[in-house]
């Protein structure tokens, strides 16, 4: 049970960590500067066996990772009043649709090059457009991660006997509340730094609760939501989702059964933790699916 503990528990911080930006506002790290990308299915469960990629699989994995990172950067690009940043990111798009020429045709040392350097033109492009909290849409994103952040840590903390971390997580509800509050009034670099820190106590919580106990019915409501909402994004998904999406959703599909077979064994901590799991394979493929439908259109 505790290596079981052991290995989960890490895949929820996370998760929770994936929302964290660079502690530095003038050292950009990737995430700040293209936006959050589908990270591997292994990274929120348990490690894979060990395979030997192809090189076309390789580099067809670093064509899709630099699609994600030019989606996610277009409407950046898109409101920054920089002619510079706009040209990059053309340039960049040139470099990706040689790219995938390239791998089309099986020149993959060519393709993978192209693709690099469709990435160094969007780090261009996004240093060009200006820091992120300085892009009000960003900023948005940034507050609603923090939501969802927030939101995956309060049954675990709330389960808790301890009235302090219980303080702990409404002192933190709260300074979210008050970068809220900036956001609206204007003061966009403020909400950013502020609702960055409540992310970083979310996590630095998160850490405290690890071995604290959990009710069965915190543990069952969390089931039951974890199979809620794999109906609703099959659902939403249709018949023929994207095929990053369907691996994710697997993924979810696989959680989900070690989140029922925990419950059986009144291993409740587990439950939760494999339940928010399957809800995050779930979010991801959502967001793979997108990304696919908007790329075929």
């Amino acid at each position: 049970m505790r290596r079981e503990h052991a290995r989960i528990l890490p895949a929820l911080l996370a998760a929770a960590a994936l929302f964290l930006p660079a502690s530095s506002p003038s050292a950009l790290s990737t995430d700040e500067l293209y936006g959050p990308y589908l990270p591997p299915a292994s990274s929120f469960g348990p490690a894979p066996s060990a395979q030997r990629l192809t090189e076309g699989d390789r580099v067809a994995r670093e064509i899709l990772r630099t699609d994600a990172m030019i989606a996610g950067s277009e409407g950046r690009v898109r409101r920054s009043a920089s002619d510079k940043s706009r040209s990059d990111l053309r340039n960049a798009r040139e470099r990706q649709t040689e790219a995938r020429e390239a791998s089309g045709q099986s020149f993959y040392a060519r393709a993978n090059r192209l693709t690099l350097e469709a990435r160094a033109y969007l780090k261009s492009a996004l240093i060009q457009a200006g820091p992120p909290e300085n892009d009000p849409e960003v900023v948005g994103r940034a507050l609603d991660q923090t939501d969802d952040a927030l939101e995956r840590g309060k049954d675990i903390v709330e389960a808790a006997s301890s009235s302090r971390q219980r303080l702990m997580l409404k002192g933190l509800q709260e300074r979210q509340e008050n970068a809220r509050r900036l956001y609206k009034n204007g003061y966009v670099r403020g909400a950013f730094g502020q609702t960055r820190d409540v992310r970083n106590g979310v996590v630095d919580l998160l850490r405290q609760c690890a071995d604290l106990p959990v009710p069965r019915d915190t543990a069952r409501r969390a089931l039951r939501r974890a199979e809620r909402v794999l109906v609703e994004t099959r659902k939403e998904m249709g018949s023929r989702p994207a095929a990053r999406a369907l691996r994710l959703e697997r993924d979810a599909e696989l959680q989900l059964a070690r989140a029922r077979d925990s419950f059986t064994r009144n291993a409740y901590r587990d439950t939760l933790l494999h339940s928010k799991l399957v809800e995050r394979h779930l979010q991801r493929a959502m967001e793979a699916n997108r990304l696919a439908t908007n790329q075929s259109d």
